[in-house]
């Protein structure tokens, strides 16, 4: 009996503290949760504007990281804006008006012309702000209007182009008179139709800087021992983070170990998929997609036909988006009736010297040309011009 009850004793007072050690656990406060998996890298750039912009189109601040897309942008923008206005009343060439000049008092005619074409593109519409006329009504100074500035309540919404309707800059009325506003071909512009491709395009921009950032595949540290919390297991992924940076070798404990999954830079095909999107992005555009830096197998770009590509890029592409600018500032609120405003794309499409001086060779002869436009043509000063100055 003495036997059993030595054993007893012992086992009760175990069972006592136990119960002990039980109640205090419970009173403590509850520890951190312990994660699952945590991304040892995480980007809020282009795909973060991606899931903001979800059923909206696209935003500018994304679209414009791509690279195809920026310069197709750049193609239509920097190009156009490249060319003078010209003025005139029918078939002659008239001096145009310090306003087709220069439209803006405070910045030059090329800054002005490239955003007004760029918001046209983008987002279907563009606007000028009246800031000055002329004693006869016309506009002699303007101030642009960036887009995402503007708010544009409709009179009639189920009008294709509204014509009446309340316009308001940074929230402040802005009287229809005293806005000139150029409408696009009704599609919504680039970031509204082109959303799917520009967002692919984004995805992969994203995918490759991110592997350039981390160009093994991703690694999972796993854990064998006991659970970490939350903030320590933070500490582990920044410390691991760090010290690869640092150098390439690591040291693991017996609890720790390294897993890797994922692609290598082959299987990703990055290289392909940037280039196919850029294609992609050149057919949005409605570019050849050399004008994009996408490489198609079976094309070269050589001296002999860069003109042919000039001439495709300028009939193509710039002519519409040009139109919609030139019948835009030809009406009769800008400019005096029987007035035509045109892009001069003469200097765009001029040949080689050699070519040039054939077809002055031909021309001259026949009469088609005086002397002074043939020295035009090769951009040499006309001779009475040389005259008025004198010898030198």
């Amino acid at each position: 009996m003495r036997y059993g009850i030595g054993v007893a004793l012992p086992r009760s007072l175990r069972i006592v503290r136990d119960q002990r050690s039980i109640a205090e656990s419970l009173s403590q406060p509850t520890p951190e949760p312990v994660p699952h998996v945590r991304e040892t890298y995480a980007s809020p750039s282009l795909l973060t504007f991606l899931a903001q912009s979800k059923g909206a189109g696209v935003t500018k601040d994304v679209a414009i990281q791509v690279p195809a897309f920026s310069r197709a942008l750049q193609v239509y923008a920097h190009t156009i804006a490249a060319f003078e206005l010209k003025e005139y009343v029918g078939r002659d060439q008239i001096v145009a008006r310090a306003f087709l000049v220069q439209p803006a008092k405070k910045t030059t005619y090329a800054a002005i012309m490239t955003r007004t074409v760029s918001d046209l593109l983008l987002y279907d519409e563009a606007y000028w702000y009246v800031t000055e006329r002329s004693w006869d009504g016309f506009p002699s100074s303007i101030e642009y209007m960036p887009y995402t500035q503007i708010t544009f309540v409709p009179t009639n919404p189920y009008e294709p182009i509204p014509i009446n309707g309340t316009l308001y800059w940074n929230g402040v009325q802005v009287p229809e008179s005293s806005v000139i506003r150029f409408d696009g071909d009704g599609n919504g512009g680039w970031l509204t139709y082109g959303s799917s491709a520009i967002s692919t395009a984004a995805a992969l921009e994203q995918a490759a800087f991110q592997y350039a950032v981390s160009p093994l595949p991703q690694i999972a540290l796993k854990n064998t021992g006991a659970d970490l919390p939350e903030s320590v297991v933070d500490s582990l992924l920044d410390a691991w983070e760090e010290a690869r940076q640092n150098r390439s070798t690591a040291y693991l404990n017996s609890t720790i170990s390294a897993d890797t999954f994922g692609w290598n830079a082959r299987d990703l095909q990055l290289v392909e998929g940037r280039n196919a999107s850029a294609t992609m992005i050149a057919r949005l555009c409605n570019l050849d997609p050399v004008w994009v830096g996408a490489g198609v197998s079976g094309s070269s770009l050589t001296y002999s036909n860069r003109t042919d590509l000039y001439r495709q890029l300028l009939d193509l592409s710039l002519t519409p988006v040009m139109k919609m600018i030139e019948e835009r500032l030809s009406m009769n609120d800008v400019t005096p009736r029987g007035h035509e405003v045109e892009f001069d794309t003469a200097s765009f499409l001029k040949s080689n010297p050699l070519e040039m001086a054939q077809i002055v060779n031909t021309l001259q002869p026949l009469g088609v040309i005086d002397i002074n436009e043939a020295r035009n043509m090769i951009d040499l000063p006309d001779m009475m011009n040389l005259e008025e100055q004198g010898p030198a």
